[in-house]
């Protein structure tokens, strides 16, 4: 016969027999059970349960119930006549770790009673629901909770705090009872038994009381501390609690309270003072102090309000502006000009200086490379021709011999940061755009590879549509030379090597109108070319019309340039010239003395002036003698110590000698932007408004303002009195309306007109 099987029994005499059991195991003081009497207790339980016509589970339940709520209650009772915190603690603990584990093996032994009736009669969700009724150690823990923990949870949460308190004062992180403290904070975790919130019963009653004692401890020990010590060691000191309380926390408060432990260590200790050790900020750079700085940052960085950390991005920020304005207005405007290199390569210091700051002591926090970025945009351009400087620093370097591929190519990176802080990268592009004609026309540059590097580098910066001329140009310098060796071969086909002048070698650059700034001719040249020169023209304008149909030609001979053979004095030398150099310089073969007006009548060069301007090279070199500019005569005596000469004119090769003599053409004589310029800023801003109003429909002027700025800061950095001039055209234009005018200006709302 089964031991299961369900048969009539007296509750009252199964009970006397099961109950002695039960309560030794809940005291916790009973010896090893036998297999026969764990079975004998199992097989009571399931008796009474299964009695059969009238089970009495229910009974079952609630004196199992009046045993526990018993033995807490003596327990209580225990506990309360306990002197000593750490001891009261101890004891606490140990009848709780005895009560669980009996309470654990008890629900063993009424298995079947959480199997099926506990189950039934749940409490929360059973089918016929009774109050107060749990699988049994979940009813344990709430009886423990409802008796034990509400006498004494104040007595509890008072003995943890104030063991803390002592391993403060004592300097201890790792102190005598800090199992205790875990054990305790382990049993408010058992006893939170919320399922939506677990963690509340802790958080409510130990965190929240013990974060208090400790902002009142620490509140105390700041105001020591700041009363004696430097601010400094007061850092020092600062640093070494907040690791110190983190440890002592750590493995006996929950990891959530570790963390809000020591951001309360640093709210007292930094935060509520900011102010006061913000106003060392300049003191340790001054003295590139990187220890306290990085220290103070990083406990800035650990609070959860940034005010702080705010506070201390803006010292940073003044004194990094500071130190750059110092530096750059001891260099004359002068001298900078004459000399970009000095200005430019004094801002790269500047920024090197504090970029190792930001690395050594922020680990380059984004906050604090903002902050980098915006000392450095203000005192570089403090400049106003910055863009112009940095152009013809760039020219500088590209046509610089001597230079190794690893000096170039850190110069570049270098030209790349102070390019990124430029308010005004469309003004840079102008004198950029003029300098690049320059060495792809004469082909100064010492290295193609790294115009093209540079000109990638500032598409990475502000995008394609930037540098789209500027690659632009590159490619016609390509084609050009391959529409050059085209042509070489078709005069070869058509003319053979018995045509006139077949030894002397010509090459033709084709460049797209628009895009090199160069002028258009609105009319054709008058220039009177040498015989030579003027077949060529013909010969390849007649090619390339064959080849490229519907396409014009506008010579620009101004620009024109080469290398005409002198012999004189029994050597022979080579001159690099301008077109009009040589042309004027030819002349001299038929005699040897010319009038400047007869010079200028036989070459049809644009004015005297122009005349001037050309020969005024060979004059200084003595090659040609003038007579008060009127009468030019050749120097048949002539000898220079090199045979190859450069004799090109000092003046704008993209500008034509009739206007090199008139400085208001040239835009680096101007402190504005140049015409050009603004007319396409104009442009783009009133294209930036009317894209932002279309997509917003409704916006005031400062959202606008900041808006547009943000789009066009590749190109420029729009004033808020350009903004609204513009804005006030597209008004009268009828594309935007203002609707209110609001209490300021950046307050103004304009809505669009579709």
């Amino acid at each position: 016969m089964s031991l299961l099987k369900s048969k009539p029994v007296d509750f009252d005499m199964v009970w006397n027999e099961i109950e002695p059991s039960v309560e030794v195991l809940v005291n916790g003081s009973h010896a090893p059970f036998s297999n026969e009497k764990w079975q004998g207790v199992y097989h009571g339980v399931y008796s009474i349960c299964t009695n059969p016509g009238a089970p009495q589970a229910e009974a079952l339940f609630f004196q199992l119930r009046e045993i526990l709520v018993r033995r807490v209650t003596e327990i209580v009772e225990l506990l309360t006549a306990e002197p000593g915190d750490a001891e009261f603690l101890a004891l606490y603990c140990s009848h709780f770790n005895v009560y669980s584990t009996g309470s654990n093996y008890v629900s063993e032994l009424f298995a079947y009673l959480n199997r099926y009736w506990i189950r039934y009669a749940h409490s929360e969700y059973g089918q016929a629901p009774i109050p107060g009724v749990y699988p049994v150690p979940e009813l344990a823990l709430r009886i423990w909770r409802d008796i034990a923990h509400s006498a004494l949870k104040h007595r509890v949460v008072n003995a943890l705090v104030h063991i803390f308190r002592m391993a403060r004062e004592a300097g201890d992180a790792f102190f005598e009872h800090g199992d205790l403290v875990a054990t305790t904070v382990q049993i408010y975790l058992v006893l939170g038994l919320n399922k939506q919130d677990p963690l509340k019963l802790y958080r409510l009653e130990v965190e929240s009381v013990f974060l208090m004692d400790t902002e009142v401890y620490y509140a105390g020990v700041a105001q020591d501390l700041l009363s004696r010590l430097s601010i400094a060691e007061y850092l020092a000191h600062v640093e070494a609690l907040c690791k110190q309380e983190e440890r002592r926390c750590d493995g006996k408060m929950h990891r959530i309270t570790v963390k809000q432990a020591r951001q309360t260590c640093c709210r007292v200790l930094v935060e509520e003072h900011a102010d006061r050790l913000c106003e060392h900020v300049d003191a340790f750079l001054a003295a590139n102090q990187t220890s306290d700085l990085r220290r103070l940052f990083t406990l800035f960085s650990e609070l959860p309000n940034e005010h702080a950390l705010m506070l201390f991005k803006t010292n940073l920020k003044k004194f990094i502006e500071k130190t750059g304005l110092g530096v750059v207005k001891q260099l004359p405007m002068d001298e900078t000009l004459r000399n970009p290199q000095l200005y430019i390569e004094a801002l790269v210091r500047v920024r090197e200086q504090f970029v190792d700051l930001i690395r050594d002591a922020f680990g380059f926090h984004a906050l604090m490379r903002t902050a980098l970025d915006q000392a450095c945009r203000a005192f570089a351009n403090a400049h106003p021709r910055l863009p112009e400087l940095l152009a013809k620093y760039t020219h500088v370097l590209m046509t610089k011999p001597g230079l190794n591929d690893n000096e170039i190519e850190v110069k570049i990176d270098q030209i790349g940061v102070v390019f990124c802080l430029l308010d005004d990268k469309d003004i840079f592009k102008t004198f950029y755009a003029k300098l690049l004609s320059q060495r792809l026309i004469h082909g100064t540059s010492m290295a193609h590879e790294f115009e093209v590097l540079l000109v990638q580098k500032l598409r990475d910066i502000c995008g394609c549509d930037f540098v789209s001329k500027l690659q632009k140009m590159f490619a016609d310098k390509l084609l050009s030379s391959t529409t050059t060796n085209a042509y070489r071969q078709w005069r070869h086909d058509h003319h053979g090597m018995n045509e006139p002048n077949y030894l002397v070698a010509f090459g033709f650059d084709v460049l797209t109108a628009g895009v090199w700034p160069i002028p258009t001719p609105s009319t054709a040249s008058t220039l009177q070319l040498p015989v030579v020169c003027q077949y060529q023209v013909d010969l390849f304008t007649t090619f390339y019309v064959g080849q490229s149909s519907g396409r014009r030609l506008h010579w620009v001979h101004h620009l024109s340039h080469g290398l005409l053979r002198l012999s004189l004095g029994g050597r022979l030398y080579e001159i690099h010239a301008s077109l009009y150099q040589m042309i004027l310089l030819m002349l001299f073969n038929d005699r040897s003395s010319w009038r400047a007006t007869d010079l200028r009548d036989a070459t049809r060069v644009p004015s005297l002036d122009a005349v001037h301007q050309q020969l005024h090279p060979f004059v200084k070199m003595k090659l040609l003698a003038s007579v008060d500019g009127a009468l030019y005569t050749l120097n048949e005596s002539f000898a220079h110590k090199r045979s190859r000469i450069k004799a090109m004119p000092v003046q704008s090769v993209l500008e034509p000698p009739a206007s090199s003599s008139s400085s208001a053409s040239s835009p680096s004589s101007s402190s504005g932007p140049p015409r050009e310029v603004t007319e396409d800023r104009k442009m783009a801003l009133q294209a930036a408004l009317v894209r932002v109003m279309k997509a917003r429909r409704e916006c005031s002027f400062g959202q606008l303002h900041a808006e547009v700025t943000a789009m066009l800061v590749n190109q420029f950095v729009p004033s808020t009195d350009f903004v609204q001039t513009n804005l006030d055209l597209l008004v009268e234009k009828e594309y935007v309306r203002l609707t209110s005018t609001g209490a300021s200006r950046s307050a103004a709302v304009y809505v669009y007109v579709a």
